[in-house]
């Protein structure tokens, strides 16, 4: 496994928004290895486009690793990489070794987990929300369901589950519930719509309208066209 950590000169993990270094490791457990590390840091007044042209670099940089420590989970940056780029953004205390252990623990608690979420988003929709271990289709996880608004209605509030559960990405908390079939719309809230969101609906048959609404974000809602 792969895990990006971004830190200040003291070692101490620091908000992307602030200058430093990120370190490459790879290993598992207990045992690690820095492969690499690059400086980064924001021009002061950099553009919109600028700090995206960064953070696309930053990822290519990191290959096929897609998942970073830093000491921030929020801001645009961030929803770059969880929403569009499927990183996984994690906060964390103590040393690097530490840090990479608890990290890779429950990234893998949370890959596992995944097999379980599609089935919970069925029977959440099916039979109504309220939180609820995952059926016996995976392991015995806490998976987050949609809140269930009644009338095969549906939303999803991108930021507040990665909130709760970092270490999950745009990808991972909206496609089962994409797939899920059983609703006839789905409110989705985040910062910004993912990338990857408006071809994954158009491939599902589906279809989307979006607003921005001041202290709330991007609603999109997501329906099925209607029957000729």
């Amino acid at each position: 496994m792969k895990i990006a950590v971004h830190t200040d000169a003291a070692g101490r993990p620091v908000s992307l928004y602030e200058d430093g270094v990120i370190h490459l490791y790879e290993g598992g457990g207990d045992r690690w290895s820095k492969i690499g590390e690059f400086a980064f840091a924001l021009p002061d007044g950099a553009s919109i486009p600028l700090v995206r042209g960064l953070v696309e670099r930053v990822a290519a940089s990191l290959n096929d690793c897609r998942t970073l420590i830093s000491g921030d989970r929020n801001g645009y940056i961030y929803s770059l990489l969880g929403q569009e780029m499927g990183f996984s953004c994690w906060t964390s205390e103590g040393s690097v070794d530490d840090q990479l252990a608890m990290v890779a623990r429950r990234q893998s608690e949370m890959t596992a987990g995944q097999g379980a979420s599609a089935c919970a988003t069925a029977a959440c929709a099916s039979s109504g929300c309220g939180g609820r271990k995952a059926p016996a289709c995976g392991p015995d996880v806490e998976v987050p369901p949609p809140e269930d608004l009644g009338g095969g209605r549906l939303r999803v509030d991108v930021a507040a589950v990665m909130r709760r559960l970092p270490g999950l990405n745009s990808r991972q908390i909206l496609i089962p519930v994409l797939e899920g079939g059983a609703f006839s719309e789905i409110e989705v809230i985040c910062d910004h719509l993912p990338r990857w969101f408006a071809a994954r609906i158009a491939q599902l048959g589906l279809e989307y309208t979006s607003e921005t609404l001041p202290g709330v974000g991007v609603v999109a809602t997501v329906t099925r066209p209607a029957v000729q």
